[in-house]
């Protein structure tokens, strides 16, 4: 199967999705600038965001990628994000997931990296499941680890001190034994799929950054918007208007386009 049919295939996919998938993530009043949720339009950050600022200093994440937004629970998004964590995974949402990383990788990711000050990603990690520590694999994984097979993976454990639902950053929630086949520049996309609060990704971020990476860019299907929270109501208005657009992201413009998280190839 040729490249270019494999590239419209995956936007094709995504395609079928634009009916029902909210805007893309971009900076404004009043949205957060690293998480891209709501905040408060007297500050930069929400208050998650600022709390863990605080508590990681410079052992939080690099940078934030968020590829759209998942208002509440509500929509067809959120169905897919719950359904492919079914035991059995339900593969069209699987196959939808896939198709919005693997587009969003080929068009975007070049920009992604201008902005963390990313030469190529080396390795590459997913954040565990807190409540499900039995599974080999998160399902997440299962699902993406075709599209960044070339990079190395980091496994990572959880304490099972800490509680499995916490919504607050825990320097020890997690824990990297070493980071394999370390470079000199060890660079790394932690993957997952959802962010509410940004607590477990960070506190993965945290212990990557403690083990030797130089950056870490957390990205995310869905950056979770809740419609009751006050200061969200601009932010939600916008993105229940305004659908999705695959050919900007976050930090559109800092490279060109058709690159894979591996390079520039």
């Amino acid at each position: 199967m040729s490249g270019e049919y494999r590239r419209y295939s995956v936007r094709a996919h995504v395609e079928v999705q634009l009916a029902y998938l909210h805007a893309t993530p971009v900076q404004a009043p009043g949205v957060c600038r690293t998480c891209f949720g709501a905040c408060e339009l007297k500050y930069a950050n929400c208050i998650p965001c600022r709390d863990i600022e605080y508590a990681a200093g410079v052992h939080r994440a690099d940078l934030v990628v968020p590829i759209t937004y998942r208002k509440g629970s509500e929509g067809q998004h959120s169905q897919n994000l719950r359904m492919y964590k079914q035991v059995p995974a339900n593969k069209a949402a699987a196959t939808n997931l896939t198709a919005l990383f693997a587009h969003f990788c080929q068009n975007h990711i070049t920009c992604v990296k201008a902005a963390a000050d990313v030469e190529h990603f080396t390795h590459v990690c997913f954040v565990p499941s807190t409540k499900n520590r039995s599974q080999a694999r998160h399902p997440l994984e299962e699902a993406l680890a075709s599209k960044v097979r070339s990079l190395r993976r980091i496994s990572v454990g959880v304490n099972p001190d800490v509680q499995p639902d916490s919504r607050s950053f825990n320097s020890d929630w997690f824990v990297v034994q070493s980071i394999p086949d370390p470079q000199p520049q060890t660079d790394v996309l932690l993957i997952d799929d959802t962010w509410v609060t940004g607590s477990r990704a960070q506190s993965v971020a945290y212990q990557l950054k403690r083990s030797g990476a130089r950056r870490v860019v957390i990205m995310v299907l869905a950056r979770q918007i809740q419609p009751g929270y006050g200061p969200a109501r601009p932010l939600v208005e916008r993105i229940s208007s305004v659908p999705y657009d695959m050919d900007i992201c976050a930090f559109h413009g800092h490279g060109r386009v058709g690159a894979s998280p591996e390079g520039d190839g």
